[in-house]
């Protein structure tokens, strides 16, 4: 990793602002000199430590990453956010349930 890719990453991210305008790990990366395929693991984490280091407000969308425009992104992000969390939550929750009662009956 190296200082100039993470600030080619925040410049990258704050031309791609609000959700219409998201765009993806496997465009970055090669923007960045990251060539990899198909999972994009190097450029994700580059882009994560963009973030962090700069105190970047972005979020992720199906399409890839963006810069959020105003409150009401911020909002509709943080809930999608808790949205997937309690699926996600619920889904182990059932599953051990049913590995519970599958094995013990």
């Amino acid at each position: 990793m190296s200082y100039q890719q993470l600030l080619q990453i925040k410049e990258i991210l704050e031309n791609h602002i609000g959700k219409e305008n998201q765009i993806s790990a496997g465009t970055i990366g090669p923007l960045i000199g990251v060539y990899e395929y198909p999972t994009h693991t190097k450029t994700r984490q580059l882009i994560l430590e963009a973030i962090k280091k700069f105190n970047l407000p972005v979020a992720g969308g199906n399409k890839g990453y963006y810069l959020l425009r105003n409150e009401e992104e911020f909002e509709d992000y943080k809930n999608s956010i808790i949205r997937r969390t309690e699926k996600t939550i619920e889904n182990r929750v059932n599953t051990v349930d049913r590995a519970f009662r599958d094995y013990y009956e």
